[in-house]
């Protein structure tokens, strides 16, 4: 498990959307020490990888609560993260327990121009099992494969199982934006962000979509990323 020091409060912001709303809610007992962007890799290199990092601090970002711990109910849930204006081509995305035993990797291929970027897991992983932690890694090849002067981010995800009032609410649910809602409410980070982008792809000029996606990661502390683009 992610040794931290679990704090008994809970927080929500809520994402006006006619007369629905997306609200956020920290369960009670997540938390841990406070999301780390990336590594000083990219000062190591003088920026030559990240475009601007010195100057602009912009810099690899994983999408999760400031915690650094989000839930999920998936067996292999959705990973999402920021990475900013890059000459790499790609980056690596690794999986683990706890005790940092590997799980799953993978290579992604990098956009020239950065955004948002999702990872999916394939049915062949082993499904994460329920209330354990584990740790992901995005790392991008400044220099070469998992070099330790790459600049990387990591966050960490806790499997928890499906209560009642989810389930009732899933039932219902009828589209992505139904089913970000239901799973924001009880606290499941991963799944809202996941249905929320999946809301956003399917209406990509949604005016009110796109600002319920901001608010969505402004809520958890990710304001400075929330206007990026989402390269799903």
């Amino acid at each position: 498990m992610l040794t931290t020091t679990l704090l008994l409060t809970s927080w929500s912001v809520s994402v006006c959307l006619g007369a629905s709303a997306v609200t956020f809610s920290t369960p009670k007992g997540i938390s841990g020490a406070p999301r780390q962007e990336t590594t000083s890799g990219a000062t190591r290199n003088n920026g030559a990888c990240l475009s601007n990092a010195i100057a602009s601090k912009d810099t690899v970002t994983p999408l999760i609560p400031n915690s650094r711990l989000g839930l999920t109910v998936s067996e292999r849930p959705t990973f999402f993260v920021y990475v900013p204006k890059t000459t790499a081509k790609e980056a690596t995305f690794t999986l683990q327990d706890a005790d940092r035993n590997l799980i799953y990797r993978t290579k992604v291929a990098l956009s020239e121009t950065g955004g948002v970027i999702r990872i999916t897991v394939p049915e062949t992983v082993k499904a994460l099992e329920i209330d354990n932690d584990y740790r992901w890694v995005v790392e991008i090849h400044c220099i070469a494969d998992l070099d330790p002067d790459n600049p990387f981010a990591e966050g960490w995800v806790r499997r928890t199982s499906v209560n009642a009032n989810l389930a009732g609410k899933l039932e219902t649910a009828k589209t992505s934006l139904e089913r970000a809602i239901a799973y924001s409410q009880e606290g499941i980070w991963y799944e809202a962000l996941a249905n929320m982008a999946d809301a956003v792809r399917s209406q990509p000029q949604d005016s009110t979509l796109i600002k319920s996606w901001e608010e969505l990661l402004t809520s958890v502390g990710l304001q400075a990323i929330a206007k990026s683009p989402l390269t799903l």
